[in-house]
């Protein structure tokens, strides 16, 4: 459980009382937590800061926090995710369940199941987490760190960071910018020459044949 200590955690919850509660023996465990009561505050804290964990109730005022992690795994297929619930709903069961959820826990939580949670994160943090590439760069996804063929690390800021996780989990299609601006800019309004911009300096850092441009639909992992 030591690694937890230098893992950042992004928690949505909008009951202030449990969630109180909850942070005060969570803090116990990890570097730093990241309290959201909304979406907006929770998709805006993702893409800012660096996240390692995200905790998320399901049920938000009028908004669904399932509807939030499935927006994450189109970017990330890997963080853990524990989700909380008031109630054994079983269409937010089903609805789960390809989500690739380290837990699914029921309110009131029991000590032992938040501790199994936790422990089910550290064995996502202890697996293999670099990808090879076929152009033959490694990618680490947990540092966020890209190897070129030579073996030169490239320090990728989040966007980057994000960009490449799209690339690498959409190998056989095509990155359009719609997906781009949905997975890294939060739907931000981003002109056709910041996109541009943004490629042209990610290309100085990772090589110019790392990205392939497909003319008028967007871009694919170089080989």
């Amino acid at each position: 459980m030591e690694i937890l200590k230098s893992k950042n955690v992004l928690f949505v919850e909008n009951n202030e009382e449990f969630a109180e509660n909850f942070m005060t023996l969570l803090e116990l465990f990890v570097y730093k937590i990241w309290h959201c009561k909304d979406l907006t505050c929770a998709n805006n804290t993702f893409q800012a800061e660096r996240i390692d964990i995200i905790i998320c109730d399901i049920k938000l005022n009028n908004e669904n926090g399932l509807s939030f992690i499935e927006s994450i795994r189109k970017i990330d297929s890997q963080i853990p995710i524990i989700v909380l619930s008031g109630n054994k709903n079983e269409e937010f069961l089903f609805r789960a369940i390809p989500l690739n959820l380290s837990a699914y826990l029921l309110k009131p939580i029991k000590y032992k199941d938040f501790i199994e949670s936790l422990e089910k994160c550290v064995h996502s943090f202890t697996k293999l987490k670099s990808i090879l590439l076929k152009n033959g760069c490694m990618f680490d996804q947990q540092s966020h760190t890209l190897y070129l063929k030579d073996g030169t690390p490239i320090e990728l800021l989040k966007k980057e960071s994000a960009f490449i996780t799209l690339l690498i989990n959409n190998a056989q299609q095509i990155v359009t910018k719609d997906m781009m601006l949905e997975s890294i800019w939060n739907f931000e309004e981003i002109s056709e020459g910041a996109i541009a911009n943004f490629i042209m300096r990610l290309r100085k850092k990772v090589g110019k044949n790392f990205i392939y441009t497909v003319p008028e639909m967007g871009y694919k992992l170089g080989i």
